[in-house]
């Protein structure tokens, strides 16, 4: 609900989420209620928002002993940690005695690139004891780790008063005592600060004066406290907002946000606040740590298209501007936290029967199979917030195909013949052509066309409209082609590969790209040239998402 408010707001806005947020931000110090189109706050607050570092996250292995063998398993449970180089790690200790966690963090730091920094999150698993002997170990060992170590999220175990119950105060002493013995290395609140929210019922008011006295007056900035580990989908998004602010601005800690397995949207949202944070004025002078975002290379699906993981980088870098144009006019059904749903058949050795691999969303629907590993039939469907007469006229204009279809780089009518069209596509490198024949369908609104030399393919595309609604339509695509033995090649000669990347990638993301289009277009033609540039950024966001993952 807060995501879907922050949306709308943002519209109403006319302006990118984190502008807006950035806005608000001022205004709150500032006392300020002018329009955000206003000049002076402009030139006070951030303009735009560049590249937010995210850490990735190592999980605990299952044995001290097999630490140096399960790095790798690891690696493949982050099967995005060998494509992306973050520039720190996050690795979950607590599960070992401490000993061999502290082997395992050294290890671990040898199958780094070199200047990785690295942080430990032991989710309260230790007492006094071990705490320190997990840092006695590292010193004692390899102590140059101890360089490449920010911080302990949670070293100490659940700490109580003298009646039983949980206290701030009591887990700050003995945070307290592991940074002093640690010899400098400092920690990080996490389900501490869960733990207050629980307390005082989500009340900011309640939660900021316990943490007042642990933190502020004469102790802020001299604590072992190096940050506040904010988790958007536990806290909220203003709650995590607010304390981001307090404790940039009281207390001189830094604020890293975090995710709690989120879905795509989760992760943008949080990723938008972390950015906003990072820009204040507040953080001017306090450490900048990357973002615990690295969640997404654990899903099996995503709910943002293109997914979450396109919009970061080889470095390890989130690109925010991109991100949040992607995520600007996004509708609420569009928001949906339900994950795709995948079922695969197995192929037969024996018979000719096709395999399916079908992808469901609330909005967008797939089916593909094929009999062999060239010959794939695909049925797509996908709601449009038009009529039925604008989205044919839009799309059967089809020298305009490449404004959606960055794949594709030109097509061309050919005066040949009438209905003759000829189509350039470029897919990882290598490039292909075709000529096709095709024909404006009389009986409903659409197009069917068949190649007539190259790459051979066919299909056809209907444009219903439903019972007594005029303002929308169903996009529906059928089509086939046979697969160049080449193109085959380039996705490792897998049929499910190929599937996936034709069914999930290039025609999902294609199709959603006219959809935001032609909005943009609706928005231009009627003088909305604000809601027309946010979408055509949304655009230019899957654009270049989509040609990443055809390189």
């Amino acid at each position: 609900l807060e995501m879907a408010i922050l949306s709308v707001s943002a519209q109403l806005y006319g302006t990118l989420l984190p502008r807006a947020l950035a806005a608000e931000q001022y205004s709150r110090h500032t006392g300020s209620r002018t329009s955000t189109s206003s000049p002076a706050r402009q030139r006070q607050q951030p303009s735009s928002f560049g590249q937010l570092p995210i850490n990735g996250l190592i999980t605990r292995s299952s044995s001290g002993e097999a630490a140096a063998a399960t790095i790798s398993d690891t690696f493949d449970g982050a099967r995005n940690m060998e494509r992306i180089s973050f520039p720190s790690v996050k690795v979950k200790v607590g599960h070992n005695d401490p000993t061999e966690d502290a082997l395992h963090l050294i290890r671990l730091r040898g199958t780094l690139p070199d200047g990785t920094r690295m942080r430990a999150d032991a989710n309260r698993a230790w007492n006094a004891n071990s705490a320190r002997i997990f840092i006695d170990d590292l010193r004692r060992i390899d102590e140059p780790v101890l360089d490449a170590l920010e911080f302990v999220e949670e070293p100490c175990e659940v700490q109580t008063a003298d009646d039983g119950t949980w206290s701030l105060d009591a887990q700050v002493r003995a945070l307290e005592a592991f940074a002093v013995g640690g010899g400098g290395i400092g920690y990080a609140l996490d389900e501490t600060l869960a733990d207050l929210a629980v307390i005082h019922k989500y009340d900011f008011d309640g939660i900021a004066d316990e943490l007042r006295r642990a933190f502020g007056g004469e102790r802020a900035g001299r604590t072992g406290c190096a940050a506040f580990v904010l988790k958007p989908a536990l806290l909220g998004l203003e709650l995590s907002m607010r304390l981001a602010g307090l404790a940039q601005e009281e207390f001189l800690i830094p604020a890293v946000f975090s995710s709690s397995f989120d879905s795509g949207i989760g992760l943008a949202y949080t990723a938008i606040l972390a950015a906003v944070a990072d820009g204040s004025a507040h953080s001017t002078d306090l450490a900048k740590f990357s973002h615990g975002l690295g969640t997404f290379d654990m899903l099996d699906g995503d709910t943002l298209s293109p997914p979450f993981e396109s919009y970061v980088n080889r470095d390890g870098l989130l690109n925010v501007p991109s991100l949040s144009r992607a995520l600007y006019g996004l509708s609420l059904d569009e928001m949906s936290d339900r994950l795709p749903t995948y079922g695969k058949a197995a192929v037969s050795s024996t018979t000719e029967e096709p395999s399916v691999t079908t992808t469901e969303s609330d909005s967008y629907l797939a089916t593909t199979s094929f009999t062999s590993g060239r010959d794939i039939t695909v049925s797509v469907s996908l709601p449009l917030p038009f009529s039925a007469s604008t989205a044919s006229s839009r799309f059967t204009d089809l020298p305009q195909m490449s404004r959606w279809s960055p794949w594709l780089n030109s097509v061309t009518y050919l005066d040949e013949s009438p209905g003759l069209t000829e189509w350039n596509l470029n897919i990882r490198g290598v490039k292909f052509s075709w000529r096709a024949k095709s024909e404006i369908l009389v009986d409903r609104e659409g197009i069917r066309w068949e190649s007539v030399s190259g790459l051979k393919n066919r299909g056809v595309v209907e444009f219903e409209s439903p019972a007594f609604d005029d303002e929308s339509c169903i996009m529906k695509l059928n089509m086939s082609i046979i697969m160049p033995y080449i193109l085959v090649a380039l996705f490792q000669g897998v049929p499910s590969v190929v599937q996936e990347f034709l069914q999930n990638k290039l025609l999902k993301w294609s199709l959603e790209m006219f959809r935001d289009v032609v909005k943009a277009d609706l928005a231009l033609e009627r003088g909305d040239q604000e809601l027309g540039d946010a979408l055509y950024g949304a655009v230019e966001g899957r654009a270049n998402a989509l040609e990443e993952a055809l390189k």
